[in-house]
């Protein structure tokens, strides 16, 4: 792998402040009042630890041993989708299902398996997405973006239109507002990303 130990190692310190800025009784505490703020912090949470997963995946790649290399092995032979797309993927859809969520947020040992969730969810994917090609990685983040436009337009409608509150205890109003959260952060990367997928596949 071409990459530096230096920059190998930035890695794992910005992914270790991503963590730690989201899992603090500062940040815990928003959480459990702020709608958008609990969406900020878990995403930070995932992708610090996804960060960390990338460097763990180098560091099993340079460290070697029987165990690493059969792991790293169906890794490469998967290109990473199983750990990305369907392990780390599975973990972060289940904690949105509206039942889950709400109990992350008002019971304070589901949110600590939720944090747990997450973070073996990031790791997972960070090694994973080590073992991507060009491609996959940019329809990966494509998609990411994507599914928060998603989210967004269902928070959207469920707040605005009908009025529902999906993501109890929350109130309508910061559905609302989560929601154009969600588009103002999907809207740039996810056009930006369909371009890339398209100069990757060398249609565009």
């Amino acid at each position: 792998m071409n990459v530096t130990p230096r920059a190998s190692d930035s890695y794992l310190f910005l992914g270790l402040a991503l963590a730690v800025a989201s899992v603090n009784p500062f940040s815990l505490q928003i959480s459990a009042s702020q709608e958008v703020a609990k969406f900020s912090f878990d995403m930070m949470l995932v992708w610090g630890a996804g960060l960390i997963g990338i460097w763990l995946a180098r560091f099993m790649y340079a460290k070697g041993g029987r165990t690493f290399s059969s792991f790293l092995d169906f890794n490469y032979k998967t290109r990473g989708l199983i750990l990305s797309w369907l392990i780390g993927g599975a973990l972060l859809t289940f904690w949105y299902i509206p039942g889950p969520f709400e109990a992350s947020v008002i019971n304070p040992s589901a949110r600590a398996l939720q944090l747990i969730s997450f973070t073996v969810a990031g790791l997972i994917s960070g090694i994973g997405w080590d073992a991507m090609t060009r491609v996959w990685k940019s329809i990966t983040i494509f998609a990411v973006f994507s599914m928060m436009a998603t989210m967004a337009e269902i928070f959207l409608e469920m707040g605005s239109y009908y009025a529902i509150d999906v993501y109890k205890p929350y109130s309508v109003s910061q559905l609302v507002e989560t929601s154009y959260f969600l588009f103002a952060m999907a809207f740039v990367p996810s056009t930006y990303y369909m371009v890339k997928i398209l100069k990757d596949l060398d249609i565009f």
